[in-house]
């Protein structure tokens, strides 16, 4: 029940209507995932800056993440193994890129270049102007990469390229996804989207859902799931997460929205939800991006299954390559 001191938008309630499947009650899953090197930070430090792109539809203000190292200089840009990967990131409706920190973040320490933006109006209930933005955020990392003053020079890999995005934004990467040349696609938690579209991804693409998200629903990313053309696919649901879980811990978008819109989680954010999506999320750009065959096994092998008999998920579907 809301507060009578607590004032939010009408329009935003209606928007966040549309997506309410209604609650689920649920009991955390009997184990916590342990630690792997793909869901703890890599082994490279975070720097980051902030920008903006500028396209016909707006001002994108965006922050950049990427693999650095101290020196006696301070924390400079590492190239001791780049260039690197590029991932552009999109959040969801009535979201901004300070709510998806973590992906930059932990991406970054992994040896990729992220760059997560803020659509002109998150209100639009819309996908134009996140798919507008995943080809501006590339071509804005293509001329920083050319910028010799610029701290990505010659750091950034664009011929290696992942789309990603949380809610309206995954939906937007899986739309995108359907005629931009990009190597990998990671949806966190997804609606469903048109089926021609679906069927027009060729590049190898993971969803993620959650158990409790009442606010897209993991019944709706198994709906993208099964229509993806994609020849290589996967589909990880996380048991005991919702959809805020996607957002950063502790931001407004889980204090404040969860409560308001979604079903209780059950586990924690951080360490256990956001461990599994990093786990998963990680091995997949890894494994499509670098060549690192080495993450296999935590995708299609015996650690993966060991997370779905253990209950840490509740669906673990793929076509391999």
């Amino acid at each position: 029940m809301l507060r009578p001191c607590f004032r939010i938008s009408t329009l935003i309630l209606l928007l966040f209507s549309l997506f309410a499947t209604g609650c689920r009650q649920a009991e955390p899953p009997p184990t916590t995932p342990e630690p792997t090197a793909l869901d703890e930070p890599g082994p490279f430090q975070m720097a980051k800056y902030n920008t903006a792109l500028v396209n016909d539809l707006g001002r994108y203000p965006s922050t950049v993440y990427y693999p650095a190292q101290s020196t006696s200089d301070g924390l400079l840009p590492d190239h001791s193994q780049g260039p690197y990967p590029a991932v552009t990131f999109s959040p969801g409706l009535a979201s901004n890129k300070s709510f998806n920190r973590w992906v930059g973040m932990h991406l970054a320490t992994h040896g990729y270049v992220v760059l997560i933006f803020t659509v002109p109006n998150p209100l639009l209930l819309r996908t134009h102007q996140q798919e507008a933005g995943f080809a501006s955020g590339f071509d804005k990392l293509a001329a920083e990469n050319a910028n010799p003053a610029s701290p990505l020079h010659n750091l950034v890999d664009l011929e290696r390229r992942a789309i990603m995005g949380h809610s309206l934004g995954a939906m937007a990467s899986l739309r995108a996804a359907a005629y931009m040349d990009v190597d990998a696609v990671v949806p966190l938690a997804p609606y469903t989207i048109e089926t021609e579209a679906l069927t027009a991804i060729t590049a190898p693409t993971q969803i993620q859902a959650a158990t409790q998200d009442c606010i897209t629903g993991p019944d709706k990313a198994q709906i993208d799931y099964d229509n993806l053309g994609a020849q290589v696919k996967q589909l990880v649901t996380i048991n005991g997460g919702n959809h805020v879980s996607f957002n950063d811990a502790n931001s407004l978008a889980e204090t404040v929205g969860g409560p308001l819109f979604d079903c209780p989680k059950v586990i924690n954010t951080m360490d256990h939800h956001q461990r599994l999506s990093r786990r998963y999320f990680t091995a997949w750009l890894d494994y499509f991006l670098k060549g690192h065959t080495e993450v296999e096994g935590f995708l299609f092998g015996e650690p993966a299954q060991q997370d779905l008999l253990t209950e840490l998920l509740t669906a673990l579907e793929f076509i391999r390559p």
